[in-house]
């Protein structure tokens, strides 16, 4: 009874030793595929991150691609665009500044309100007062005469002024009368008649046949009013200046006086 009361608890012993084992043995090969399971997803992942690591690899190697080409197509413009060449200008400075010639402006004559005339029918300079206000030229006339030669109207007159230093003698003038012209004085209400005659004058580099009105200026200031219709188109007036054209005379004349 005893022996088999033994044998029976070894069976049981060895039956629960066999279960134990079992079970063990299932729960390592649960463990081991979760494992498993979770290298390949981790592979998986790893795997999907080096491919898209490629893909942006290979983007970059094309952009770097075209932006090499782009530099080449640069490049080659540049050297094969025409090269500036820049030349050397040579400044050259004189060595003496040449004056400014006060007496021209604009390719015309500049006058003061005075200037010296050369007056060629007596071969003498006299007093000028340029008269921008006045149309017609004057010139002074004293012992005025009209006569007659070869049936045409001439004058005779004495060109001697008191107020002009340069008249030492009585300078008689003969011309013949161009037309007559009748001028109203703002001291008479009557018009006064006067003959018109040409002479030559020289003004600076100005030698031109001037048309003066005769009159008696022996009272005013200058023997010889020259107005516009001699300097208009020929010369410019500054009124705050005097005497620039100095005295000049035509080298004919020159000659003769030396």
């Amino acid at each position: 009874m005893l022996r088999r009361s033994f044998t029976l608890l070894t069976l049981a012993m060895l039956s629960g030793c066999t279960l134990t084992q079992s079970k063990n043995h299932e729960e390592t090969l649960i463990a081991i595929n979760t494992m498993e399971s979770n290298v390949n997803i981790q592979l998986e992942t790893m795997t999907q991150q080096i491919s898209e690591q490629n893909e942006h690899i290979a983007n970059l190697e094309n952009e770097l691609s075209s932006v090499s080409k782009d530099v080449k197509f640069v490049k080659h413009k540049v050297l094969t665009q025409p090269k500036l060449v820049v030349e050397k200008q040579v400044i050259t400075i004189p060595a003496e500044a040449k004056p400014i010639d006060v007496k021209v402006a604009n390719g015309k004559a500049v006058l003061g309100q005075e200037e010296w005339i050369w007056l060629d029918s007596v071969k003498q300079h006299f007093k000028a007062r340029i008269d921008t206000g006045a149309t017609t030229s004057s010139l002074n006339a004293v012992d005025l005469q009209v006569f007659e030669r070869d049936g045409k109207e001439w004058v005779r007159f004495n060109l001697s002024h008191l107020n002009d230093e340069t008249s030492k003698k009585p300078e008689i003038i003969e011309a013949p009368v161009v037309r007559w012209v009748k001028i109203r004085q703002s001291t008479s209400e009557e018009a006064a008649r006067r003959p018109v005659i040409e002479a030559w004058i020289q003004l600076g580099s100005l030698h031109e046949k001037v048309q003066f009105t005769l009159a008696d200026r022996t009272q005013m200031a200058y023997p010889v009013l020259l107005g516009r219709e001699f300097f208009k188109d020929i010369a410019l007036v500054d009124v705050g200046k005097q005497f620039i054209q100095g005295k000049s005379q035509p080298e004919a004349a020159s000659k003769t006086n030396n």
